[in-house]
């Protein structure tokens, strides 16, 4: 079986890099020219592997190798200024969490849309810029930026790496749990007002809801995999609690917990609420 072929672009992609640079940096080395404004390939470029793939919608372009990504040439790419998306596939993050963190550590802030680079965050090299389909700003960073200690430990708190029971949360609470943690560091993050372990009555009935939402009305409890007969009673009388005296609520389990961004936004967003 051939190996499978990518475009230029999507190589660069793949090597967190800009794609302008990749085609400087091919040209230079010899492997394609620009002729009357279109890349055509050189016999080292074909050499290397490089082929030309005619698409039904983008027509003729040049495809390299998908084992190109490790050849020595490649190495002279210059840092690319990295996107909150680019940053956030390094380090197995949903890029709006990246935003987030960097607004948390106060190297950027909210635009109406979009984000503005602070005075730390251009001291840190970051740079700003605007879609110039959207003319919305977002900011772009050195490599360096995934060397920076205040960074990794704030991406490490949310992950909730090295929890034990006295670990703080980014909003100063300690929770007894790990997934309870990453909970709360995504609440935090993400300024949704809420309270932790929250109790709830109606007459002589009471449950405490692990999390609340005072604005929303909604209450949000982390259930495991394996719970024992207990904690299933527990969360059957909560789920009536709920449902009798009229409050939403939403279920977290331990194996959804790495899909928390998207989950929990997106219930969220069907009880009014949109997050940033």
């Amino acid at each position: 079986m051939s190996e499978k072929h990518i475009s230029t672009t999507a190589l660069a992609r793949m090597l967190h890099k800009e794609s302008k640079e990749l085609f400087i940096l091919l040209a230079q080395g010899g492997w394609m020219v620009k002729v009357d404004n279109h890349w055509q390939l050189t016999e080292k470029g074909r050499f290397e592997g490089g082929i030309y793939i005619n698409h039904p919608k983008y027509g003729e372009y040049i495809a390299w190798p998908e084992s190109i990504q490790d050849h020595p040439l490649l190495r002279l790419l210059p840092e690319a200024p990295l996107s909150a998306t680019h940053i956030g596939t390094k380090l197995d993050l949903p890029a709006r969490l990246v935003n987030l963190l960097l607004a948390e550590r106060g190297w950027i802030k909210k635009h109406i849309r979009g984000w503005l680079l602070t005075p730390r965050g251009k001291a840190l090299g970051g740079e700003q810029h605007t879609s110039e389909q959207s003319g919305i700003p977002y900011t772009t960073w050195p490599e360096t930026l995934l060397d920076n200690s205040l960074f990794l430990d704030s991406v490490a708190q949310l992950k909730g790496e090295n929890f034990t029971t006295s670990t703080k949360a980014m909003s100063g609470q300690v929770v007894a749990l790990r997934e309870a943690l990453i909970l709360e560091n995504w609440l935090y993050l993400a300024n949704v007002h809420h309270s932790v372990n929250y109790e709830l009555k109606a007459g002589s009935e009471k449950i405490q809801a692990d999390f609340f939402l005072p604005e929303l009305q909604v209450a949000i409890d982390l259930w495991g995999a394996a719970d024992n007969a207990a904690a299933i009673a527990r969360k059957l009388a909560k789920q009536e609690f709920y449902q009798k005296h009229g409050y939403d609520f939403i279920e977290i389990h331990d194996e959804n917990i790495a899909q928390l961004d998207e989950l929990l936004a997106k219930q969220l967003l069907q009880f009014g609420l949109a997050v940033y």
